[in-house]
């Protein structure tokens, strides 16, 4: 039952997601073909770029990630990452993520899933962002629920970082002596 309801969700999902064939424009000349007798070379394939369709095999690896953990009687599955520090000396994030389900729509609390690794989703996650614009990729959190019958939605927000309070200098050692009396 968990395979068969998995299973439409991720075909409600690839659905959504359809790549959309696109006709070459008016006014723009046709590619032009080698010569005859010349070595084609395997055209490498683009990767993604804003404004894509993103690649349904993401949204696959998350969900089948979450499948891990959920009961056969689930109705909604969220998930929340969050980041949790930036250097962006290195331009290096780390993130956290919770993960949960609810046998109930309106359950809007759940029960924490144990998923085939927080890191997994993580990195799904993380492939979206060849997705979107720059702006849109300095999201500092991202929330993410599906529902059984194959309806989704997906809440970037943006709201900066606290830093991280520094470290407390070590307390110092007392300079004065004691005074020694008089022998």
């Amino acid at each position: 039952m968990k395979r068969s309801c998995l299973a439409a969700l991720l075909a409600c999902l690839s659905l959504a997601f359809a790549a959309q064939a696109q006709e070459p424009k008016k006014n723009e000349a046709a590619p032009e073909k080698p010569a005859a007798g010349a070595a084609e070379e395997p055209a490498a394939k683009p990767g993604p770029k804003p404004g894509d369709t993103p690649d349904p095999q993401i949204f696959e690896g998350i969900l089948n990630c979450l499948a891990a953990g959920m009961t056969p009687d689930w109705k909604k599955a969220w998930f929340v990452v969050r980041e949790i520090d930036r250097d962006e000396g290195k331009a290096v994030r780390q993130f956290q993520g919770d993960f949960y389900y609810a046998t109930k729509e309106t359950d809007h609390k759940g029960k924490r899933v144990q998923t085939c690794g927080a890191e997994r989703i993580i990195a799904y996650v993380g492939a979206l962002n060849d997705y979107l614009t720059p702006d849109q990729k300095g999201w500092t959190s991202v929330s993410f629920t599906f529902l059984r019958d194959g309806k989704y939605d997906v809440k970037y927000d943006y709201t900066p970082v606290k830093p991280k309070p520094a470290a407390k200098p070590a307390a110092k050692a007392s300079s004065k002596k004691k005074q020694e009396a008089p022998k």
